[in-house]
């Protein structure tokens, strides 16, 4: 079979960040995230045999006429669709587009969290998809496209939403797939079915990929969906198999920056040693970035992955007042996150801080008394998000249930925007400070300084650097 694994643009061109969890506007940081799952996928689908097309239409095409001229070009026979929240509805569309426009049959099948909880609605809306995966995506389409080649009845495929070809008014479920137990079966992927140029950092612009090292996080923080997607139990790909992957993306694609792409990476404390001391035993000359749980780390760690090459840590902080962390369930105090801070700096690490504004019992009070904990982490770089109640959280549902959701415009739906309107506090408020607590933080001399000082290493970096600058203000 022919297959296409597409990241559709969206119509009003906003380039998107998306994978798994992961959903904003490539502004919102001024970088795009390799499209690691999408690029699994393709890997895996090759090795079984058929040919395979990956578009990543946020920087390869940036409008549908052009994909379409791509995708006749290849004629396909599936076409699996990467979405996410904010993306859906131009996701949907280029579904509806595809098989409108392009050779017939063409079967279409769409996959990511928002598609996992809101299938039914995906698949009665008039954008004919033909297929919703559920969950961990790989397996599923694997078995997707085995059983479209075979001519099989897919009802046994494990995964998977669609309405009965004989009677299309009734809506297929399959039964749940159990996640991966073994990542290493998995392949490494390949990223020639992608230009590696157009996934580069900001700041210095130095090429890098995201590597998946784990999934599943054990953890229930009220707003988190990545549980919907990975699940709660913590699954490890070997060392072996991360560090074969690396080193391949260093001598195919000369790429020695890396993003640690998981949940929760400083949870398995041997785990990370092993993973460290390979690195160092490799003799790689590889810079990487990795996130933790302030509860997590400690200083022995923190040197250890420093030493392996690691440069950045971040940390979902999320707020600097108890009472609201114990309301998302956090599992975690404010003293530690003072303390993950400091332990991370006096290791050399640089740290970025990730911050939730407009949290149920946020106030203009708790939110400003946020902003004052924050500025005074010496944090390297900050992020402040707008709560989103993404479908399948607890915070979607006591959303719903107090009436807070002020949009069904699901475009609207990623940090940028507030779609939350509480009694005291209303959505046009918690975006201002947001902005605010942004521009404050950014353009504090001192802090614009360190930024330049510690980033800027080759004069030719300055123009990466303001690019940055340029994509990061217009979101703020």
């Amino acid at each position: 079979m022919n297959i296409l694994v597409l990241n559709p643009p969206r119509r009003d061109k906003v380039v998107m960040v998306k994978d798994g969890r992961c959903m904003q506007p490539k502004g919102a940081w001024g970088y795009v995230m390799s499209p690691v799952t999408m690029v699994t996928i393709a890997t895996m689908l090759r090795d079984d045999g058929h040919a395979v097309k990956v578009v990543d239409a946020g920087v390869d095409a940036n409008d549908f006429e052009r994909l379409l001229a791509q995708v006749r070009e290849f004629k396909p026979d599936l076409a699996i669709i990467n979405t996410s929240t904010p993306t859906i509805a131009d996701d949907m569309y280029a579904s509806r587009l595809l098989k409108e426009r392009c050779r017939e049959p063409l079967v279409t099948a769409l996959f990511g969290v928002h598609v996992t909880v809101m299938f039914e609605s995906i698949l009665s809306s008039p954008n004919r998809v033909d297929f919703c995966v559920l969950g961990e995506p790989e397996m599923t389409i694997r078995e997707l496209a085995a059983g479209l080649q075979d001519g099989r009845d897919l009802k046994d495929t494990a995964g998977l939403a669609f309405l009965d070809p004989k009677d299309p008014a009734r809506l297929v479920r399959t039964k749940t797939r159990e996640f991966i137990k073994d990542l290493d079966v998995l392949p490494v992927p390949d990223w020639s079915f992608v230009d590696t140029d157009n996934y580069r950092l900001p700041l210095n612009n130095e090429k890098f990929l995201l590597v998946n090292t784990n999934r599943g996080c054990p953890y229930r923080c009220t707003f988190c969906n990545a549980y919907i997607y990975y699940g709660r139990v913590p699954r490890r790909r070997s060392v072996e198999h991360i560090m074969r992957e690396i080193r391949n993306d260093v001598e195919r694609f000369g790429v020695t920056s890396f993003m640690i792409w998981t949940e929760e990476f400083i949870l398995d404390k041997p785990f990370v040693g092993a993973f460290c001391q390979a690195i160092l035993d490799s003799g790689l000359a590889i810079r990487w970035v990795c996130n933790s749980r302030v509860d997590a780390v400690d200083e022995e760690t923190l040197r250890l992955v420093k030493k392996a090459g690691c440069w950045q840590i971040a940390y979902g902080i999320e707020s600097g007042v108890q009472g609201i962390l114990d309301g998302i369930k956090k599992q975690n105090n404010v003293a530690q996150n003072r303390r993950a801070v400091e332990l991370a700096k006096k290791a050399g690490l640089q740290v970025t801080g990730h911050v939730i504004v407009g949290l149920p019992g946020d106030t203009a009070g708790t939110m400003a008394e946020t902003e004052r904990f924050i500025n005074s982490l010496g944090l390297d770089f900050v992020q402040y998000y707008c709560a989103t109640p993404y479908p399948g959280t607890e915070l979607y549902d006591e959303a719903k249930r107090h009436g807070w959701i002020n949009s069904g415009d699901w475009s609207r739906w990623e940090q940028n925007f507030a779609v939350l309107d509480y009694p005291h506090l209303k959505s046009a408020e918690i975006m201002a400070a947001r902005n605010r607590f942004l521009r404050r933080y950014y353009f504090r001399p001192k802090n614009a300084f360190r930024i330049l000082r510690d980033n800027i290493r080759r004069s030719g970096d300055i123009f990466p650097f303001i690019r940055s600058v340029k994509g990061f203000l217009q979101w703020m």
